[in-house]
């Protein structure tokens, strides 16, 4: 696989493993909407016999509201609150795959939680591979403008280093399956949480 021959047994893998923090057993995917963490997080989850989260789908629940009735009702600064409490309500869990929403970098104490928690992978896609995946999904408040595209481009240069600062390992996804992003991702986690000794 692609993404086994160029990250899972290459130079990235050695230095990852070379940086090595302890943390508990969870892994997290962080990354633009459209990049791929809720179908690859569920993979993973099963793979690994994993606890699958999904910390929008914890807001729903929470706030007894869509995302986009949240945003309309309330804006997009009590989102991030809410989004801010469902990760810290986390602590002290293990085994969990967690997909994150595409904005939980906004918060530089998310950014802390998430590296204390687990390992960070950032599923980074391209601006066109996005845009095709979003572009019928009405369930994107903050794409709801005039150029989805240009949107996404301020969006993605806005968060590039905060998504760079959390994460433990980049991954461009473009070009790249679902197989076999999760299977580069569960071998390296193996690797990453054997060293906790």
């Amino acid at each position: 696989m692609r993404f086994v021959a160029r990250f899972v047994y290459g130079t990235k893998l050695i230095e990852m493993i070379e940086n090595f923090r302890h943390t508990p057993i969870n892994i997290s995917l962080i990354g633009f909407m459209g990049s791929g963490k809720t179908t690859i997080a569920s993979r993973l989850a099963v793979n690994l016999g994993f606890e699958f989260i999904d910390t929008d789908a914890l807001i729903e629940k929470s706030a007894s509201k869509s995302i986009n009735e949240i945003f309309a009702d309330e804006g997009e600064s009590e989102f991030r609150k809410l989004e801010s409490q469902v990760l810290r309500d986390l602590e002290g869990r293990e085994r969990m795959v967690i997909s994150t929403g595409g904005g939980i970098v906004s918060c530089n104490e998310n950014i802390e939680f998430l590296r204390k928690i687990g390992i960070v992978f950032w599923l980074d896609a391209g601006v066109d591979s996005i845009l095709e995946r979003v572009s019928r999904n009405t369930d994107r408040p903050l794409l709801q403008t005039d150029d989805p595209r240009k949107t996404i481009r301020e969006l993605l240069d806005q968060r590039h280093k905060n998504y760079s600062e959390c994460s433990d390992e980049r991954i461009p996804t473009d070009g790249l399956s679902i197989e076999e992003v999760s299977f580069g991702i569960a071998e390296t986690a193996r690797l990453w949480f054997s060293k906790r000794g």
